[in-house]
């Protein structure tokens, strides 16, 4: 018996690293070596989930980036270069419209307002590339966690099984199987579009 392919009604994009890329990890490689030891990665992780839920402010996420890895930057400093150098992934945004019968939405983990700034600087919030846009710090629900996949999901009108995630980040798709969810680890537009094949939709 042949399995049948899922019929995936919506399509959810990462912005940092799929739409989007540069910028944010580039700079803790580049300014914050401390950052990628154990103990700095536990912290930063722990510094992000705060920022991104809205617990902490952009300008406090700076700041104690300063003081506990020693960043000889200022706020306005590290959050310039940061959305500098986020450039768009142009083939990625030309696909987009291209893709079949599906809404297509964005769910983005933000360190403050910084995902509305690169879309508005981008023009990437335009209802032509985007039907619904979910940011954390407005929804007060990160990724991965279970409750932020199942309200985006809600908030689609869609079942789990009809939706499929982009992320880089391996730890965000992870937990989506789990979920009855799809996911795709992004690395770039051509591989991206070969795993598409298996959906049907390009």
């Amino acid at each position: 018996m042949v399995k049948s392919k899922p019929k995936i009604k919506s399509i959810i994009f990462d912005l940092g690293g799929v739409i989007s890329h540069g910028g944010y990890l580039d700079f803790i490689k580049h300014y914050c070596a401390e950052c990628l030891t154990p103990i700095g990665k536990k912290k930063i992780l722990s510094l992000e989930r705060q920022v991104n839920l809205g617990k902490i402010t952009q300008q406090e996420f700076y700041n104690r980036i300063r003081k506990v890895f020693y960043v000889h930057l200022t706020p306005k400093q590290m959050h310039n270069l940061i959305v500098k150098h986020m450039q768009v992934n142009k083939s990625l945004v030309h696909l987009i419209p291209k893709l079949k019968k599906t809404r297509i939405a964005l769910f983005t983990n933000s360190l403050g307002s910084m995902a509305y700034e690169v879309m508005k600087r981008d023009r990437l919030s335009s209802k032509k590339l985007f039907d619904r846009i979910f940011v954390s710090t407005k929804m007060h629900q990160v990724k991965p966690d279970r409750k932020a996949y199942e309200y985006v999901v809600r908030q689609l009108k869609i079942k789990p099984s009809q939706a499929l995630f982009v992320d880089d980040r391996l730890e965000n798709i992870r937990p989506l199987k789990n979920l009855g969810m799809h996911g795709i680890v992004f690395k770039d537009t051509r591989q991206f579009a070969k795993e598409l094949k298996k959906y049907e939709l390009v």
